[in-house]
Formats: structure tokens, sequence, C-alpha cells
């Protein structure tokens, strides 16, 4: 059988990376095994930083991919193998602000950025490789982690918990004694902006990542413009038309809310202020967990090592 390893660029699946190799090292592991990463275009630049930190001292080849959006509405999507060196924060151009561009906005209540720029590009190009049901995929889902283990449920997915009983302590354990680490605050998480994020963590990274928060602002005035072009009206036969007078407006977060409504909230805040409100946050260095969206993984849990 062959095994592909989904590396989200977070700590727990860059262990699973670390704990395969040391298994197929010691002649423990005879499969063949492949590493993929399907950016968004969306991660914080610390996270592109530690992928290639850790594809550089695990010394493994990675597979990247980005998700192929310009093909018209209704003609299936398809995907493109890059070079590691082009995977960064890119809102002007990457997979995110292109799928933005076609679909629309993502929302809190319509998360199909993963589904869409992780979860089928991830199978289209392992079906183009191997063919359907000649492989499976392993994700970085710890034993701690019992809502987002489905073990025996689906044949094709495996979990880093059936071959370590590592839980959320061990793994940042593991990283504190490794020459380096995912050096990201909790709030900022590996996906900056993302829609599951609280109000309070979307204007706390804004604030820490101004420069950051302006492109991806950007990306969604490019996104919201087209949909309220008159040509672009055919999106009603594909989405709600609540969700439409939502995505026209820039609405994406938590209660209704838009990146420039949540800025707003708390401008009259400090940024010290903004923090102790993120009560959910238990460290405030870099050792912190972060957020990071599995694909394939409930949509439900948001917290990642």
């Amino acid at each position: 059988m062959n095994h592909v390893v989904s590396f989200s660029g977070g700590r727990t699946s860059a262990y699973l990376v670390y704990l395969i190799e040391q298994m197929r090292k010691s002649g423990e592991w005879t499969d063949p095994v492949e590493y993929i990463f399907m950016d968004t275009g969306a991660e914080h630049p610390k996270t592109y930083e530690f992928i290639k930190k850790c594809v550089e001292h695990f010394g493994i080849s990675l597979t990247c991919l980005h998700g192929y959006f310009e093909r018209p509405v209704g003609k299936g999507n398809s995907y493109n193998v890059i070079p590691l060196d082009d995977c960064n924060f890119n809102m002007k151009g990457g997979p995110m602000a292109r799928m933005m561009l076609k679909y629309g906005l993502p929302t809190v209540m319509g998360a199909w950025c993963t589904s869409r720029m992780k979860e089928e590009t991830h199978d289209k190009y392992c079906d183009d490789k191997y063919g359907k049901g000649n492989y499976v995929t392993w994700l970085g889902i710890r034993a701690d982690e019992q809502s987002r283990l489905k073990i025996g449920k689906r044949k094709d997915l495996r979990y880093m918990a059936e071959i370590t009983d590592f839980e959320k302590d061990d793994v940042l354990d593991f990283w504190q004694g490794m020459p380096f680490d995912l050096e990201i605050q909790e709030h900022l998480g590996n996906c900056v902006f993302c829609i599951k994020k609280s109000i309070n963590k979307i204007a706390l990274a804004a604030r820490d990542e101004p420069a950051l928060a302006m492109e991806w602002m950007k990306a969604i005035e490019n996104a919201t413009d087209r949909l309220n072009q008159p040509k672009e009206k055919d999106y009603g036969g594909l989405f709600p038309e609540k969700y439409i007078q939502h995505v026209q407006k820039g609405v994406m977060y938590r209660n209704h809310n838009s990146m420039d409504s949540i800025i707003t909230k708390f401008e009259l805040h400090s940024r010290d202020e903004i923090y102790d409100t993120i009560r959910s946050m238990k460290r405030k260095e870099s050792g912190g967990c972060t957020e990071s969206c599995e694909a394939f993984a409930s949509e439900q849990i948001d917290w990642l090592v």
C-alpha cells in the first residue's frame, strides 16, 4: 500500500513526519511513503519557515501542491505541483486569493477553503498518481484528540494516534528539545485570519501583523467587488441568497462580522486589553499550540499543536 502523509505545517503533523522517518530508518516501516503539503498561500510566514526547516533537518522530499481554480464554475478544479520555495504568504495571487475570486468568501458557516484547497487538491493529486483505493493518508491527530479520531470509520485515513500515544504536552516537549520550532504565538496560528477564529483573535492578529492584514483585506475587497458585478449574478444559482448578501458586505466571521467591523470594534482597545480577552490562551510565548485546518479532520475542533 502507498502511504501519503499530510503535512499541515503544525507541530503535530511535523512530529508525525519525524516519527515515520525514524521508523523507516530503523526498518520498522517498509511501505512507500510520500509527504505532501497543500499550500493555501494564507499561512503565517513563520509556518513556511518551519516547513522548510523540517524538510532540511529531516532530510525528506516534500511534494507541494497548489489548487488550480482558473476553470469556470462547474468545470471542476485541478492542482499544480510547485517548488517548496514558491510556498509563501501570498494574498495577491496564491490559492486562497484565487479561490475567493472564483467562489466568493469562505465564511464561518461555510468553510469550504479547507475542503477545496486541501482535501480536493489532495484527492485529485493522489488519485492521479496512485489511483483511487491504492493509497492511505496519514493525519497528525494525537491520542488526546478523541473527538477527531475516526479510526476504522474510513479505511483510507490513518492517524498518528495509531502509532504513538503522544499527547499535546509530549509534542510540545519534543519541539522544545529540537534546534528549531514553530515560532508563532497561539492567537496567530498557521492560518493567520482563519474564519473559525474568535473575533478577539482576529483583532489581535490584525494588530500584531498589520502588513499581512492589509494583504488579506485587499483580497477580500477584490472578491467582494467581483461578486457585486452584474455579470456575476449567476452565483445566485450556486449559493443561497443569504450567503450572497453576506459576502457582498465582506461578512465572513462569527456574529456576522467582517474584517473591517472587527478592527473597528477593537480600535479603541490597547493590544494588551485585546490579549486579555482571549482566555483560552495559556502560553504567551511561541511555545503554545497553534491553530491549523487539517484536511479531512473535524471542522468543530480548532486547536492543533
